[in-house]
């Protein structure tokens, strides 16, 4: 299990991980009507907006890199293992569940029991792209780079103790998470209901992140979102 912990826990596993999810959503795009993306994506996309037309290239090619540099990485230290994705799907599946069953039911069923949810997209397809999307890209930003961020700035610049700065890290990082849902042209409604559930998803994202890495907190995030399209959960 220590051996797990560390392999699943790595950035480069982590990013051989969520690439099946990466090339999902952008397929997924590139096959239905243009202009209309994940808000996170738009963001991760702007430097290489500067190249104009070649943008998309260059953020192919990019990613291609990443990829080999992390599979040279992986099978250097680790050696390539196949259980680990598969335990790490697990773990995520686990998590999503809790936040759609246990955080659904505080919210809809305690705190808010006269809120309903609506669904956001009609087309499951597309739904589910969607999903995949925001699944890693807004991980990638409010996670990877936002909470990072937070984390090194508390810790290294302003010198709190650790501790203390993760706590701080989540809690600005998991709201700025829940505003930006209220943002952008994919931007929701704002409800009471609303707001607490992406609040505390947000909490329990960040707390993902902090413990058990990018990989497992993008499938968590994509496995919640998806069963959401699917039905199963109320939010």
């Amino acid at each position: 299990m220590k051996s797990y912990y560390h392999r699943s826990k790595s950035l480069a596993n982590s990013f051989l991980f969520i690439l099946p999810l990466l090339v999902l959503y952008e397929v997924g795009i590139a096959m239905q009507s243009p202009g209309i993306k994940n808000t996170a994506d738009v963001v991760i996309k702007v430097p290489f907006a500067l190249f104009g037309r070649n943008g998309s290239l260059i953020f192919n090619l990019f990613v291609i890199v990443f990829l080999l540099v992390s599979a040279f990485y992986v099978e250097k230290k680790y050696q390539f293992s196949s259980m680990t994705f598969i335990l790490m799907f697990v773990e995520g599946a686990v998590y999503a569940l809790f936040i759609g069953y246990g955080l659904g039911y505080v919210v809809y069923k305690a705190l808010f029991p006269l809120a309903l949810a609506k669904p956001f997209f009609t087309n499951i397809w597309t739904g589910i792209v969607f999903s995949v999307g925001a699944g890693v890209y807004e991980e990638i930003v409010f996670r990877l780079l936002l909470v990072s961020l937070l984390y090194f700035i508390f810790t290294k610049l302003l010198k709190i103790k650790k501790p203390i700065s993760a706590i701080i890290s989540v809690l600005i990082g998991a709201l700025i998470f829940t505003s930006a849902h209220y943002l952008g042209p994919l931007k929701d409604s704002f409800t009471y209901a609303s707001f607490t559930f992406r609040l505390l998803a947000g909490l329990v994202l960040s707390t993902i992140f902090m413990f058990r890495g990018l990989g497992v907190v993008v499938y968590t995030h994509a496995i919640y979102n998806v069963l959401t399209v699917l039905k199963p959960f109320q939010v």
